[in-house]
């Protein structure tokens, strides 16, 4: 999902969203993990939040998914550190 939402796969930017996370990567290599592990913890989040079952699967992953892709816009996010849902790795 986050391969698919960063569009690694190619070569140039084709969406904001990378193009921001391409900054942020040539600033600190550990970006993407760190992005990871963000990610891992607030689909866990949601997941618990919405008591979800195997079937909801894909309705947590794509929330999970505009959530990050939110986050990621923010003016204020230069750094996968001032996501607000960083606060969840404290």
């Amino acid at each position: 999902m986050i391969m698919q939402m960063l569009d690694l796969q190619s070569t140039k930017p084709r969406t904001f969203v990378k193009a921001v996370f391409v900054q942020m990567l040539s600033e600190d290599e550990w970006a993407f993990d760190l992005l990871y592990c963000v990610a891992f913890l607030v689909m866990d989040k949601q997941w618990v939040e919405k008591n979800a079952s195997y079937m909801d699967f894909n309705e947590i992953l794509k929330s999970t998914r505009a959530q990050l892709e939110k986050e990621l816009l923010l003016e204020d996010v230069l750094r996968i550190e001032d996501m607000p849902s960083y606060r969840l790795l404290c």
